[in-house]
């Protein structure tokens, strides 16, 4: 049994450094992605919840949540905050401001505000004037990067530099935008740690090739249905519940490992589940603001993504998957890591339940 200690130890400290996660909040930063997209511009700000509550007139203790509540009472006011201070000029025309998207998933410690703007014409040359946060704290930095067809441009404002400036030569092709968005796809996969135990849990005990392909190919044809269905407006999931149901999903899925049920319809399971992770690559999608004229290239080259991220993992994982299940001492450590799987799950669904419910 020695070594079913010492691989349940091992899996153990990887899934504690999993459900921790790091929670050091830098009080005076925000993040910026700006994305041009023909005569549309996106920012993307990640701020800190106790910057914006203190710019929205709320006494705060960094110790202390800000309540979702206060943020939902207050959308004009911060609609209002960003008009003031955020502005984006193309090719010397001030850009019209097209309404500011809260996403209230990152609480208690940041939010994500999504402003759009739309411009006189395509833009190839932008101008950014960013002077948020800087009358409450003179140290405070936004730093960032533009999309361009060539890459990203880094960026960064402080209260000596409110400005940047950014050429983009040529408007992105149909072949780069689906390099890019594909790039996402694959990115989002590799670093979803929620998907990536959900596939794992569904693969422990995986002896054979053929059971592996249903399973993944259950699970494809089913996020593949979900993140279509909701990226053409047919369904509207709420984001946050989506996020409990899918770590609940790899609760459900750990269980069933523990009970020894339903292991021969496994491709149900993943089909089932597999709804429901689609709502979850929507939900990061969505974020992007990549549609343009372009919905359908963009869904294909994200989906593509996360089917070429998903392919990695497997082809990573298969291989010790069954040469795991092959030893004698499979079953116990199995049950083990199935064990861990679950706790970590429960804990998942239980924060962000309360985090964002």
């Amino acid at each position: 049994m020695t070594r079913v200690r010492v691989l349940t130890a091992a899996l153990a400290l990887l899934l504690i450094l999993a459900a921790g996660g790091a929670r050091a909040h830098l009080t005076s930063l925000t993040t910026a992605r700006v994305t041009p997209d023909g005569d549309a511009v996106t920012v993307a700000l990640t701020v800190s919840a106790h910057d914006l509550a203190a710019a929205l007139g709320l006494a705060t203790d960094p110790s202390v949540p800000v309540p979702l509540s206060f943020f939902t009472r207050r959308l004009d006011q911060i609609n209002t905050y960003l008009a003031g201070r955020l502005a984006v000029t193309g090719d010397g025309t001030p850009c019209a401001p097209a309404g500011v998207t809260p996403d209230f998933d990152g609480l208690p410690e940041n939010l994500l505000l999504t402003a759009r703007f739309t411009c006189a014409g395509p833009v190839t040359a932008l101008d950014l004037d960013y002077r948020l946060l800087f009358d409450l704290d003179p140290r405070h930095r936004a730093m960032g990067v533009v999309d361009t067809p060539q890459g990203p441009v880094e960026i960064l404002f402080d209260r000596t530099m409110t400005r940047q400036s950014v050429d983009l030569p040529a408007p992105e092709t149909h072949l780069a935008r689906f390099g890019r968005v594909f790039g996402l796809g694959v990115e989002h996969i590799l670093i979803g740690i929620d998907h990536i135990l959900f596939i794992l849990a569904l693969l422990i005990g995986a002896t054979r090739f053929w059971p592996v392909a249903g399973v993944i190919t259950a699970f494809t044809i089913a996020h593949s249905l979900t993140l279509g269905l909701a990226w053409f407006g047919v369904i509207d999931p709420p984001p946050a519940l989506v996020e409990v149901a899918i770590a609940l999903s790899i609760a459900l899925v750990a269980l069933q490992n523990i009970l020894g049920k339903g292991l021969d319809r496994r491709w149900m399971v993943a089909g089932a589940f597999g709804l429901i992770h689609g709502l979850g690559f929507y939900a990061a999608l969505s974020h992007l603001d990549l549609r343009g004229g372009q919905a359908a290239l963009t869904l294909l080259a994200f989906n593509m993504g996360v089917e070429a991220g998903q392919l990695l993992i497997l082809l990573a994982a298969l291989g010790p998957l069954i040469w795991w299940a092959r030893r004698p001492w499979h079953h116990a450590s199995a049950l083990a890591a199935s064990g861990l799987i679950l706790l970590v799950a429960l804990w998942w669904a239980a924060e962000r339940a309360f985090l964002t419910l």
